[in-house]
């Protein structure tokens, strides 16, 4: 048997090779990380043996990096593991009391693990594309939700500097109002329009002449700074907000579109609609990857610390937080829907969430404990495929 241990990059990736005994068989070297630096360690592997069964392959699961050459060498029929990097540098901090770090010694400690862990791990497997493609939709809707909420929060800054009345009344937020100053930047464009134009832009329940009458007298009396470059920068923010918004209800469509194709059992759950369902199931992958909904809590950061030392063993401990942090909000907001919407009918989450708070745990230990029955449905009803079931 022998053991390759591979410490990726963006641009190279460095090699050990060691057998069962722990003596190396090949020296650490480079590869560049390109298809001819991927045939070179397939050549490489294939000069000690010629059967891939003999050949176990860790590799550090560093993001976006490892996943090329992950998928390179499954799709060639070789055993490949991925590993956890903390796991991996506790290994290697095992085996010196230097600090000492270079790539070199990174791939031989990704040797010495797998060596010596050989029965608790999971092969990788190159996964479907579906998850991929929900996992890059997620994230994507993510960032520019991000984007989005900075460039609204900027809009009512640049609002309360130059119209701040205008904000005591009216929703900054609401569409009509986007379009209003889009076109007229300024409380001097405003108090200049014609009230027809006004009324034809105000969508308000009530009385739109009032309004209008208001808001062209506050216009005329505001207090708030008026020049030029206010008047680029409302346009430019609102030209963002319109662009993110457009952005996020594609994507939201796309991930819409695959969650009803793939994944309509889940939409059953309880909290889960279908951009969280996205979120959830793009992060997990498949599914097969984990033994037990133990090992899914494990993965999303939701385990507990634990903590012992002789007879003491620590009791208020919090979760390790080690997960996926995308997948950890994907169930916890799940289950904070699922426990507070008043539209959705009593179930266990919110009946587990309110047995935690009725024996004295804080609110936020509730949540935790509600979200691993949450984890441990939806771990089910993606092995199974069925809907969920209100009784049970």
């Amino acid at each position: 048997m022998f053991f390759v241990g591979i410490d990726v990059a963006s641009k190279k990736h460095d090699i050990a090779i060691t057998s069962h005994y722990g003596e190396i068989i090949t020296e650490p070297f480079t590869i560049d990380n390109d298809l001819n630096g991927f045939k070179k360690l397939r050549n490489e592997i294939f000069s000690h043996t010629e059967s891939v069964d003999d050949v176990c392959i860790g590799i550090e699961e560093t993001g976006i990096y490892s996943k090329n050459i992950s998928n390179y060498l499954a799709l060639n029929n070789f055993i490949v593991y991925l590993i956890n990097p903390v796991l991996t540098s506790n290994s290697r901090k095992s085996q010196s009391v230097r600090l000492t770090k270079t790539d070199k010694i990174d791939s031989l400690a990704i040797c010495r693990f797998i060596e010596f862990n050989l029965k608790r791990l999971n092969p990788y497997t190159p996964t479907l594309y579906i998850f991929e493609e929900l996992k890059a939709l997620s994230r994507a809707r993510l960032d520019i939700q991000k984007r989005l909420i900075k460039s609204k929060t900027e809009w009512t800054r640049l609002l309360d500097i130059t119209f701040p009345e205008f904000r005591k009344i009216y929703d900054q937020h609401s569409k009509w109002v986007y379009k209003l100053f889009s076109e007229y930047s300024s409380p001097t464009d405003i108090s200049h329009m014609h009230s027809k134009t006004l009324l034809s832009i105000i969508k308000i329940k009530g009385d739109r002449i009032s309004a209008a009458e208001h808001i062209k007298y506050i216009a005329k009396n505001t207090i708030g700074h008026q020049n030029s470059t206010y008047k680029f920068l409302i346009k430019n923010m609102l030209d963002d907000i319109f662009h993110y918004s457009k952005q996020m209800e594609s994507l939201e469509k796309e991930i819409t579109k695959i969650i009803d194709e793939h994944f309509s059992n889940i939409l059953t759950v309880p909290g889960v609609g279908h951009i969280t369902a996205g979120l959830i199931i793009g992060e997990i992958g498949d599914i097969n990857r984990f033994k037990s909904p133990s090992a899914l809590v494990a993965y999303s950061g939701l385990d507990p610390i634990i903590y012992e030392s002789g007879k003491f063993q620590a009791k208020n401990v919090s979760i390790s937080k080690r997960g996926s942090r995308y997948l950890r909000t994907g169930f916890f907001t799940a289950t904070k829907i699922s426990i507070i919407n008043p539209n959705i009918e009593n179930n266990k989450f919110r009946d587990k969430y309110m047995k935690k708070i009725a024996q004295g745990k804080h609110h936020n230990s509730a949540i935790c404990h509600a979200t691993k029955n949450m984890i441990n449905t939806i771990f089910s009803l993606l092995y199974t495929g069925n809907n969920f079931d209100f009784n049970l």
